[in-house]
């Protein structure tokens, strides 16, 4: 089999191969053969079928295992005769692909190559800080929280939701009057309002609803919401409550005993110090996504387009989705697919572009990611959904997301080691 390769842009590749008529007679011949060992066919003992019958009820599917053994071999030859990085090739139908009769196999599929990054300083970055103390009214909104996470429900009926209740809602992020997210069954309060709405407007809008209603919140997509192209963007939280509840709080001293301290006094150091590893963890967070964001603008090079396009149609396939489910009518939501498709291109760019910095990073660092670090991972996936850790190792399997693991503990791994080094600026 003779295997070329051209160049057809900064990452991507045309890999082009010929295999001799005769070699892939042979081959398919030698499958027919194989076949027929083990085959049991009416009329015939076993390992004693003709070939011409083995070829009429197998013939098809073996010439197809046939195609796709040389489109493999093609695959590989062009990776290690020519060095190639390869993050992605062609899909290619077998079922559209016609070998003739003795005639030489001629085919040819792209392949997405990794691009060439040259790193410049990604070190010693100064940042400022916005980390805050911990406030004492922070305590004591902390405490209040904890009394109403212990408090027993009670349906607050015709009343509707009181200031200092809770209820099961649906939970939509709205963006242009599109459904970006929706999360069904969540536990809401007025006095905790969503990310990116006003706490004084979200505390009105929920005091007072009662089951069934549905209450709406301006709000502006925080700078960690899922989706990149929306942060920053205006929007609006809207809240459908499924059950409405008056709490009953627990005493000063039930609460005590459940947080296993002798007094007021030690209930708040204890709180205090829970309150201060949070705002250190969201710290860390701001820092790790504005060291990202130095890094992205300073580091320009050329991305795979098969794979831009390919993360363009899932983001925009995902965005139908939620329309559909958001009750969307149908040409709607062609409508806004077809809006959000620059910005779905950006999103995609941007994440792509993330992943292969970080990953030339974690490669001139050693920031390998080891079979302990997968296991620890799998560990605290279980743990986190209640299962047992053969399932999730299972469903990781079937699904064939361990490669997706093993980039996000990549990213992990790379984002603390900027952070680490980052020069971190108190504010003048």
């Amino acid at each position: 089999m003779q295997v070329t390769v051209e160049k057809t842009g900064p990452c991507q590749a045309k890999v082009q191969f010929t295999v001799p008529g005769d070699e892939f007679s042979g081959k398919f011949k030698l499958a027919l053969q194989n076949a027929g060992k083990n085959a049991k066919l009416k009329g015939f003992r076993p390992g004693h079928v003709p070939i011409q019958i083995i070829e009429k009820h197998y013939g098809v599917q073996l010439r197809q295992e046939t195609v796709q053994y040389y489109f493999q071999q093609a695959y590989e030859q062009a990776i290690k005769d020519n060095q190639l990085k390869v993050v992605g090739f062609q899909r290619v139908n077998l079922d559209e692909v016609r070998v003739l009769e003795g005639a030489d196999f001629v085919h040819a599929f792209e392949v997405s190559l990794r691009p060439e990054i040259v790193l410049g300083n990604y070190k010693g970055l100064e940042i400022e800080s916005q980390l805050e103390p911990v406030m004492d009214v922070e305590i004591d909104n902390a405490v209040e929280n904890l009394k109403l996470q212990q408090s027993q429900p009670e349906p607050a009926g015709d009343l509707g939701l009181p200031a200092n209740g809770m209820a099961l809602a649906k939970v939509e992020w709205v963006h242009e009057g599109v459904v970006i997210l929706t999360r069904d069954g969540l536990r809401v309060s007025p006095a905790s309002p969503t990310p990116g709405t006003d706490p004084e407007a979200f505390k009105t809008a929920l005091t007072g609803a009662k089951d069934g209603e549905t209450r709406e919140v301006p709000m502006t997509f925080p700078p960690d919401f899922d989706k990149v192209e929306l942060r920053g963007k205006q929007g609006a939280t809207r809240v459908t409550v499924s059950q409405a509840y008056k709490l009953n709080p627990p005493s000063d001293e039930d609460l005590r005993k459940l947080l296993g301290v002798a007094d007021d006094a030690a209930m708040k150091k204890l709180v205090k110090e829970k309150l201060a590893e949070a705002k250190t963890t969201q710290e860390h967070g701001r820092v790790e996504n504005v060291i990202l964001d130095m890094l992205l603008g300073t580091h320009t090079f050329d991305l795979p387009a098969m794979m831009v396009e390919e993360q363009t149609n899932a983001r925009i396939a995902q965005l139908k989705q939620q329309m559909q489910q958001g009750g969307v009518a149908a040409d709607q939501i062609e409508q806004q697919a077809a809006s959000q498709k620059e910005n779905a291109v950006k999103a995609a760019e941007r994440g792509i572009r993330a992943l292969f910095l970080m990953q030339v990073i974690g490669e001139k660092e050693n920031l390998l990611v080891t079979r302990e670090d997968m296991q620890a991972e799998v560990h605290s996936i279980a743990q986190r959904n209640n299962a047992k850790v053969e399932e999730v190792v299972e469903y990781y399997q079937k699904n064939n997301l361990l490669d997706q693991m093993a980039i996000e503990i990549l990213e992990r791994k790379v984002r603390r080691f900027l952070r680490e080094n980052a020069k971190i600026k108190e504010p003048a």
